[in-house]
């Protein structure tokens, strides 16, 4: 039932006003006799709603709503003035002080019922927005230190990835605060060098679900001393027994052997990817054969890898659908050709000229998709 404070100095004031509200049926009265009676009353009984007279000895009307509006904070308590005066600039005092209603005396009956009924279901509304506004505060809070949990998997995966710039170069850039795509690499025990470069479906937080597994998996058998075909195969068996079935990993998984005169690919539904000669020559244009990662069962899936000769300083690039598949502002993709046409142009720096030629192709129309281009050169790894 609510609860309606009557402040007024005058006891026939305020007993009038207790029996209309009696008749209402639907609150209970506690008074007051003036306004630090009010603030006391409001502090111990939280009403919801309050009838408030202004003239009144030691504090007024105006002080008295003020005070209680202060200590309301953004819990909506709706204040009606019932007062004798009429001026105008006692009636802007009112709302200023904080009132949210008058109505003059004598008022009539069934008006003030009405401000009374409507401004409870304001109350009423007020209390639910807030209520829910809390509950989004948490759930918003939750959140975010769900994702920062994820970004931190994230970036402790890539934190592990195999350094060495002469050999390895990338570039990774998301469209929305998680990336769907991936990079990892690692050096194994006899020298090899793996590399997983990787899609998932979708974008953002759904995307990188998978990332924890898949590094996990890729870090443990690399060093582990696991065939590329052993964990190609522990990838597939993982991802779909713990993704759901609509993600799924497109992946392009290589081995550059120790002597840096071979790779062993697997690619599943990633964009080809362009193997060149030392002198800017492409050599191969490599094209997937798989289904992504977690989408077939063990006894129909295939781990084997396909081998390609390279040379000392052959160059590899891959690249996510990201680059390939950004449009311009006529609806154009950017297209495997023209990235064909930078990559037999360009001798030095290519990544950069990939990147820069993008950004003009798409005129820094906001980035649609994640975007990940990868470098390597096949070179012998001095053990440091």
């Amino acid at each position: 039932m609510k609860k309606i404070l009557i402040v007024d100095d005058v006891e026939a004031n305020r007993k009038l006003l207790r029996k209309m509200l009696k008749k209402l049926r639907c609150c209970i009265t506690i008074e007051a006799e003036n306004g630090q009676e009010a603030v006391s009353q409001f502090k111990d009984e939280s009403p919801d709603l309050i009838l408030m007279d202004v003239n009144m000895p030691i504090m007024n009307g105006y002080e008295s709503a003020y005070e209680i509006k202060l200590l309301s904070s953004d819990i909506h308590v709706p204040i009606i003035f019932i007062t004798a005066l009429s001026s105008e600039a006692s009636l802007a005092k009112s709302l200023q002080s904080g009132g949210d209603d008058f109505i003059s005396k004598p008022f009539n009956v069934e008006v003030l019922e009405s401000k009374i009924n409507a401004h409870l279901r304001i109350r009423e509304l007020t209390i639910n927005i807030s209520e829910k506004n809390a509950q989004l505060n948490d759930y918003n809070s939750r959140l975010q230190y769900e994702q920062q949990l994820i970004e931190h998997f994230f970036e402790s995966a890539l934190k592990q990835n195999f350094k060495n710039d002469d050999v390895i170069k990338y570039h990774m850039s998301s469209m929305s605060t998680f990336n769907g795509d991936l990079f990892l690499v690692e050096k194994g025990p006899n020298g090899s060098l793996f590399f997983v470069m990787g899609d998932f479906t979708g974008h953002g937080l759904t995307a990188a679900m998978g990332t924890l597994p898949v590094a996990m998996i890729f870090f443990k058998m690399v060093n582990e001393g696991a065939t590329i075909n052993d964990i190609i195969w522990e990838f597939n068996h993982e991802l779909h027994k713990l993704m759901p079935s609509n993600i799924f990993f497109a992946a392009t998984i290589i081995e550059l052997n120790t002597n840096s005169d071979k790779i062993s690919v697997w690619m599943g539904s990633m964009p080809e990817f362009y193997l060149l000669d030392n002198d800017g020559k492409i050599k191969e244009i490599i094209h997937p054969t798989n289904l992504p990662l977690g989408v077939l069962e063990d006894k129909d899936f295939n781990s084997d890898t396909i081998d390609f000769p390279v040379a000392q300083g052959d160059k590899i690039y891959l690249c996510s659908d990201g680059i390939t598949e950004a449009q311009n502002s006529a609806g154009e993709m950017f297209g495997n050709i023209r990235l064909e046409e930078i990559l037999k142009s360009n001798k030095h720096e290519r990544l950069d000229v990939i990147l820069s030629d993008l950004l003009k192709f798409t005129e820094t129309k906001h980035q649609t998709d994640d975007i990940t281009l990868v470098e390597i050169t096949c070179d012998k790894i001095n053990d440091n």
